[in-house]
């Protein structure tokens, strides 16, 4: 009996062995990183040239308002009644220009009416000063028996003609404030300025306190307020260079940030609409920061204008630059995580040129170009996961985002943008275009035209805000 060979079984079983050992490579090298591209969440991109600071849509502006660096108050005198007022709202004044009179017709009544009682009170003391005299005479002539008694009748008498003598001072006193006042009926204003409020009838602030009677804005040197909400007030800081801008035409003035308010301001309801967006329906609260003018020329008390973070952008170099934190590096040199043709992330090799360390950013002399989409590098990053330019796709847990922030949109950017009733956060940055116009398509990109009127609320027909420099890369090169 012939026995069979073993060597084809052999053969066999290390075949597929063999086939097991390159589906386990295929898997642990190629197949697993597949799918876990596949299920990905989405990696947030963004334009090269706005990450390089050459699309000027990218750059935010928040609302603002030329006011002066002092403000005066003029309280009324509450237990007077005032006759006429002499100035309205916007009105001019000089120093020694009369602002209101008070009504001297009552303030007279009540003058003659203390003067009578002077009169009274004097009368009365030399009543009780006779009557003084004619005790110490009768005193004199009295016996010893009666002198104690004599005694204390002129004392009491001596107490009364203190007690009148007080009187008169104090009636005396009122005379003398009421002439006064008779004769400066007369409220005149002790600056140079512009008439901002006046209040005939009693008003209060958000906070209740009492408003003042007349405010006047100085019309000395001009400072910018501006209001950027809490999720913005990180993108700028102090000594920030800003370049202002006039809403009716295309005058800019420079400026630096010199104060940001720590406090939220009293208006918290945003004149009673309610942003909607990624914080469920809250109202975020709003700051004010005062912009320092290096010219005023041409600015109103009063002006709406717009403020700008200034970038520098006219002074970048020639070329392509871009942040040194978007450009990772390996054994094989250095690269970006760049959206492919298809949508997805792919490592993409770059070559470098000259470094400016005053700015942390590498020229970028091959690899990627202005039209690409690049995303900032992450250890989890991994090639062929999807990708996105609409910040809202991202989830709150995807790792792309490194700021905490709820809903998907990093910190410093608009909760989301949703406006009712057609106004605009004054808060909030809007971005703009470099010819001054802006609105938003679904992705969050600029279309279209907003008009603005001198409250700063947007007409009818403006869309929502979906995303702002803040939180961008854009921020690293301001600072």
């Amino acid at each position: 009996m012939k026995h069979r060979s073993k060597k084809p079984l052999i053969i066999v079983l290390s075949c597929l062995a063999a086939l097991l050992i390159a589906a386990a490579c295929l898997w642990f090298f190629w197949l697993r990183d597949l799918w876990a591209a596949a299920g990905a969440s989405p990696v947030y991109v963004q334009s090269v040239a706005e990450i390089a600071g050459l699309n000027l849509g990218s750059l935010p502006r928040y609302s603002g308002v030329v006011e002066p660096q002092a403000t005066y108050s003029i309280q009324k005198d509450d237990t007077k009644t005032v006759a006429e007022i002499y100035v309205t709202e916007g009105d001019q004044v000089n120093p020694g220009d009369a602002l209101f009179r008070y009504d001297t017709e009552e303030l007279q009544l009540q003058l003659d009416q203390a003067e009578l009682d002077l009169e009274g009170i004097e009368n009365q003391i030399t009543t009780l000063e006779n009557q003084k005299d004619d005790l110490e005479d009768e005193k004199k002539k009295a016996s010893e028996d009666e002198q104690y008694s004599y005694t204390v009748q002129i004392q009491a008498v001596e107490l009364q003609i203190k007690t009148q003598e007080y009187n008169s001072d104090t009636k005396q006193q009122e005379i003398d404030k009421l002439e006064d006042s008779i004769n400066n009926a007369e409220v005149f204003s002790e600056v140079e300025g512009v008439i901002r409020e006046v209040n005939e009838t009693p008003a209060t602030d958000a906070n209740g306190q009492q408003k003042p009677f007349i405010t006047i804005l100085s019309s000395g040197e001009f400072r910018v307020k501006g209001t950027i909400s809490e999720l913005n007030i990180g993108s700028l800081y102090q000594g920030q260079a800003v370049t202002v801008h006039s809403r009716v035409d295309e005058s800019v003035w420079q400026g630096v940030v010199d104060t940001i308010e720590t406090e939220p301001t009293s208006d918290q309801n945003n004149g009673g609409v309610v942003y909607y967006g990624v914080d469920g329906g809250q109202q975020s609260s709003k700051y004010n920061f005062y912009v320092t003018l290096s010219s005023r020329e041409g600015l109103i008390l009063g002006q709406h204008v717009y403020i700008q973070p200034d970038l520098g952008l006219e002074a970048q170099p020639e070329g392509l630059w871009l942040p040194s934190f978007y450009i990772a590096h390996d054994e094989d040199g250095s690269f970006v995580w760049a959206q492919s043709e298809e949508g997805t992330l792919e490592k993409r090799s770059v070559i470098l040129g000259d470094y400016d360390s005053g700015n942390d950013r590498y020229e970028i002399r091959s690899g990627v170009e202005e039209g690409d989409f690049i995303a900032q590098p992450k250890e989890d990053l991994i090639e062929g996961a999807p990708t996105t330019s609409n910040i809202a796709d991202v989830p709150v847990e995807d790792p792309s985002l490194d700021d905490g922030s709820a809903g998907g949109v990093p910190e410093g950017s608009v909760d989301g943008g949703t406006m009712d009733g057609g106004a605009v956060d004054p808060g909030m940055a809007v971005p703009y275009d470099a010819g001054g116009e802006a609105s938003f398509l679904e992705d969050g990109t600029v279309s279209g035209t907003e008009e603005y009127s001198e409250d700063g609320t947007v007409d009818e027909g403006d869309t929502s805000i979906e995303d702002t420099l803040d939180g961008s890369p854009m921020e690293g090169l301001a600072r």
